[in-house]
């Protein structure tokens, strides 16, 4: 009777020790939940603050930069700031340059500033220092949106070119469609780079086989701008023409070409 009782007794202990465990481990999950939680509202108010600081700095960059978008409306803007430029020396003016150039791709409302690379150094140069700024450019977008994420890009994106490049997001080539893509005149080139960082390309990817893509454009730019500062008539009515044609048939066939990259997707997805 009593061994009876003790292994009731000691079955009994175990059952209360089992609930208790099954209490204190019920008690450590809510507190873990609870933690979690507070974690990740502090980490969305750190994201909006800082979303909001960046979005701040750029507004306030964008308000300095209305000086330099009039300069690039008229020819005696232009020599003004070409001017300008040339007051920096030596490293300097190639510096101010390459921010300017950097700041045209954050801020996509400054005219793009590869024709003044032109004026300034010459094709080649200009080339070589509008690459590097639009490099540094893209890198700082690359920086911020990997940093910031989605808030970031629908800040700066219009909803009409999210969901007009949506099929980037899962785009199983997409090192080879975003070469195609900044190959063609006409494309938002700048805008794409907001929504490049939000797939699964690898940066080294995109910054050594993507990015070169944008020299063509560069350089038929820089040497608009250099025939333009030699006074070469003839070079710079060819490159206009040829810029022409080439900007022409792009307007034709690229949203052909997105479209039809966006029903590839759909019917890949639909399989």
């Amino acid at each position: 009777m009593e061994e009876t009782e003790m292994k009731k007794f000691k079955k009994e202990g175990c059952e209360v020790r089992q609930e208790l465990t099954a209490i204190k481990e019920n008690i450590d999950a809510k507190k873990e939940a609870v933690r979690e939680r507070i974690r990740h509202r502090n980490k969305r108010t750190v994201q909006i603050v800082s979303v909001i600081a960046i979005l701040l700095v750029l507004a306030v960059a964008t308000v300095l930069s209305i000086p330099l978008i009039k300069a690039f409306r008229s020819p005696e803007g232009l020599d003004a700031l070409k001017s300008k430029l040339e007051s920096y020396s030596g490293i300097w003016g190639v510096i101010v340059f390459t921010v300017i150039q950097a700041l045209q791709v954050i801020i996509a409302v400054i005219p793009p500033v590869q024709i003044v690379g032109g004026l300034l150094f010459g094709w080649l140069w200009g080339t070589v220092f509008s690459f590097g700024g639009t490099l540094l450019g893209t890198f700082c977008i690359f920086m911020l949106v990997s940093r910031f994420g989605k808030p970031l890009v629908e800040a700066f994106v219009d909803e009409k070119h999210l969901k007009r490049y949506k099929f980037l997001s899962d785009e199983k080539k997409l090192t080879a469609i975003l070469m195609v893509l900044y190959l063609i005149p006409g494309i938002p080139k700048d805008v794409i780079s907001y929504i490049v960082p939000l797939t699964d390309i690898r940066r080294r990817d995109f910054f050594l086989y993507v990015m070169p893509c944008r020299l063509p454009a560069i350089l038929m730019s820089t040497v608009l701008g250099s025939n333009v500062g030699s006074g070469n008539v003839k070079a710079v009515v060819g490159v206009i023409v040829a810029a022409a044609v080439i900007g022409l048939l792009g307007f034709i066939f690229k949203d052909g070409i997105v479209q039809k990259m966006n029903r590839r997707k759909k019917d890949s997805s639909d399989s």
